[in-house]
């Protein structure tokens, strides 16, 4: 009877263990799903589709009323796309942010103008931003961290030309004109 009860101890332990394990797997594998699909609904909301075929439509952020220029990254765990706001100046939304998703972790990274265009650097890991004022000339790039959604770097168009925002140099207007 002892030997008997050590048994069923000792199975009851193991199917905890294997359930615990199956569990921790079902955990990773939805932290670093690898993305399919990102577009951009007639709801206004990001849409994602995973290499499983599972998709999730993503709640939209505070004032947010439509998405566009969604992308993936090259690590196909990330994607991002421009958050759309109303504004009290024009007939038409701007994008005022971009918002990254990698790995189920949302990062909002905001701009003090609008966002003209942005492109992902590093495999997804960063993120540069052109924006300025809704006509005119681009007033700045940045480059963040996705992670952190910290700014690591500004450039304003003047001076030697950053790597990471190679290609906007005429957006930001001659000399004479700033």
């Amino acid at each position: 009877m002892v030997r008997e009860m050590g048994r069923k101890t000792c199975a009851r332990h193991l199917i905890r263990i294997l359930v615990a394990s199956m569990m921790l797997l079902v955990v990773i594998n939805a932290r670093a799903q690898t993305v399919e699909r990102a577009y951009c609904g007639e709801d206004g909301k990001a849409h994602v589709t995973y290499a499983d075929h599972s998709s999730k439509t993503i709640p939209p952020e505070a004032q947010q009323i439509g998405c566009t220029d969604i992308a993936i990254a090259d690590d196909h765990r990330t994607f991002a796309w421009s958050m759309q706001v109303e504004n009290c100046c024009t007939s038409y939304p701007i994008s005022v942010a971009v918002i990254a998703m990698r790995d189920g972790k949302t990062t909002v990274l905001r701009s003090d103008q609008m966002v003209w265009q942005w492109h992902f650097i590093d495999n997804g890991n960063r993120i540069a931003i052109l924006s300025g004022p809704v006509h005119g000339t681009a007033t700045e790039a940045d480059l963040y961290d996705v992670p952190t959604g910290k700014k690591l770097a500004t450039w304003e168009g003047s001076g030697g030309v950053p790597e990471w925002a190679g290609g906007w140099e005429d957006q930001f207007g001659s000399d004479e004109n700033q």
